[in-house]
């Protein structure tokens, strides 16, 4: 028996979807709040005093407070998702394998386990989905040790390479 332990992300990359939808929509509705409360929105006749006599520097804001309404909340989504990571172990025997993760213990017989990799891959994280009877389960990278780089492959990379001996 050999037993090997590997790092990866808690949530699986659907959760980081919403995550980044949610964030990103909460933002754009900010924005319109800001450009409500503000009075910019009323047009450059009714606006604020300080708009009407520069006209330029309402588009300034209004132009410059989109990419920031965007790209913060999806910045804010991404860090918390990656915060967040758990130990699995996988134990390699002669005729299966058993993997724990997740507080859940899955048997993988030799030749029952399909190993995927999606296409196109994330340059930050990478994803494995694993395939076995009546269970599919997707592995993420631990984000946190790939930014570590005490070693040259991810401790999910190697794991899933001891594996991919079990493939059909």
């Amino acid at each position: 028996m050999r037993s090997i332990t590997f790092q990866c992300n808690k949530y699986s990359p659907g959760v980081l979807y919403i995550m980044v939808l949610f964030g990103v929509s909460l933002g754009l509705l900010t924005f319109y709040a800001f450009l409500v409360f503000s009075g910019i929105e009323k047009g450059p006749e009714d606006g604020p005093l300080y708009f009407r006599e520069h006209p330029m520097h309402a588009v300034y804001v209004i132009f410059g407070l989109i990419p920031i309404a965007m790209s913060l909340p999806a910045w804010i989504a991404a860090k918390c998702w990656s915060s967040k990571e758990e130990e699995a172990q996988l134990e390699l025997y002669e005729d299966h394998a058993v993997l724990y993760w997740k507080n859940k213990e899955f048997l993988i017989k030799k030749g029952a386990v399909n190993i995927k990799i999606p296409k196109p891959q994330p340059y930050w994280y990478k994803t494995y989905i694993l395939k076995i009877p009546r269970h599919r389960i997707v592995l993420v990278g631990s984000v946190k040790e790939t930014k570590e780089k005490r070693r040259r492959r991810s401790s999910l990379d190697v794991a899933m390479e001891k594996l991919s001996a079990y493939k059909k």
